[in-house]
């Protein structure tokens, strides 16, 4: 049973058309019965009729004969009909099992062709479509006595197989049976004739395939070039793209390094910028009209107001230590960075140019 089979139910598989079709078939029956038999009586009253006319029988002879058939049931031609059938297939079967043996008398044939690789030859490889071409063309068949070892053999003897081409009792078992055997065969002659009737069609028909195939190939060729050009374009962009990411990627090393160093930088000032802001505020509020604050002035209110933060010395000391104020011996000398602070942040109150030191 084929695999679609077993998922269907037996109503998807058409049960209830099938019952119909049955139910149709026996009304078909019973209606031709009771139409013969109506017919059969009919027919036969009237000759009894015409007979009596002519004297040949009396009255009392037609009403018996009359009252004989009236009295005949009407299933008498059904079951004639069904005794018919069923004769007819029981015949059928019969026949069908008698056609499947081989009792053709053996012939030795000069020259004679495996059937198989005749039919290849001549541009038939379905084996559902062998058996067609043979029932079709009406090819007579033969079985070898002996399975072939090529693809003629010669003086063979065979027997004809007599019902290969009669679609009614041959058996596509039988064909299947003997080509697997490889016993199945052609005459020469027959072969020589089917190959040169059929076999320039069956090239004809390979040439054609073929020609479509090399389109298709050189259509496919030609697609494919296309796609491998797109192809190396997105492999050289993906390269790219990838020296590129490489590229940003140490770029983000490299300034994320330079973003920890910067941010440890300005940690370190953090101690100085907590004296500057309130010395900046008062240095400031301080100035009078004119004030310009010097860089010495500048260091000494520095130092001044660092006396007011004593536990931040160590960390200012730190942030502000250069090799030359260590040797110096003046760690808390502003210079660089803190002094451009301070005065950026005085302004206008801080000297720009030389001269004397104005006190607020």
């Amino acid at each position: 049973m084929l695999p679609s089979s077993t998922k269907l139910t037996i109503f998807q598989r058409g049960i209830a058309q099938k019952c119909a079709v049955f139910c149709i078939y026996l009304i078909s029956i019973t209606v031709t019965a009771f139409i013969l038999d109506w017919l059969d009586k009919k027919t036969f009253l009237k000759i009894v009729h015409e007979v009596n006319k002519q004297g040949s029988i009396s009255e009392q002879a037609v009403n018996a004969f009359t009252i004989l058939i009236e009295s005949r049931e009407g299933i008498f031609f059904l079951d004639l009909i069904l005794i018919g059938v069923i004769c007819g297939v029981v015949g059928l079967l019969i026949i069908q099992q008698f056609a499947k043996l081989q009792w053709s008398k053996a012939v030795v044939l000069p020259k004679v062709i495996e059937f198989k690789q005749a039919m290849q030859h001549i541009g038939i490889h379905t084996p559902g479509d062998r058996i067609d071409f043979v029932r079709k063309q009406g090819v007579p068949v033969f079985i070898a006595s002996e399975p072939f070892l090529e693809l003629e053999q010669y003086n063979v003897p065979v027997r004809l197989y007599a019902f290969a081409y009669d679609s009614n009792l041959s058996d596509a078992n039988i064909f299947n049976s003997y080509i697997g055997q490889q016993r199945l065969c052609l005459d020469a002659a027959d072969y020589e004739y089917l190959l040169e009737k059929y076999g320039q069609k069956a090239l004809s028909a390979y040439a054609a395939r073929i020609r479509d195939l090399e389109e298709t190939i050189t259509n496919l060729q030609g697609a494919f070039s296309v796609q491998q050009t797109k192809m190396n374009e997105l492999t050289e962009q993906n390269q790219a793209l990838l020296a590129e990411k490489v590229e940003y990627q140490n770029k983000e090393k490299t300034l994320s390094g330079r973003e920890k160093s910067l941010e440890s930088r300005e940690n370190v000032k953090l101690p100085v910028r907590r004296i500057f802001y309130p010395l900046v505020n008062r240095l400031i509020a301080e100035a009078r009209p004119g004030t310009k604050y010097t860089r010495t002035k500048i260091q000494e209110e520095f130092l001044r107001e660092l006396d007011s933060f004593p536990e931040l010395k160590s960390a200012v000391r730190d942030a502000l230590h250069t090799p030359q104020k260590a040797k110096n011996n003046t760690p808390f000398e502003l210079a660089g960075w803190a002094m451009e602070e301070i005065r950026l942040a005085l302004g206008e109150y801080a000297q720009t140019s030389p001269g004397r030191d104005r006190e607020s």
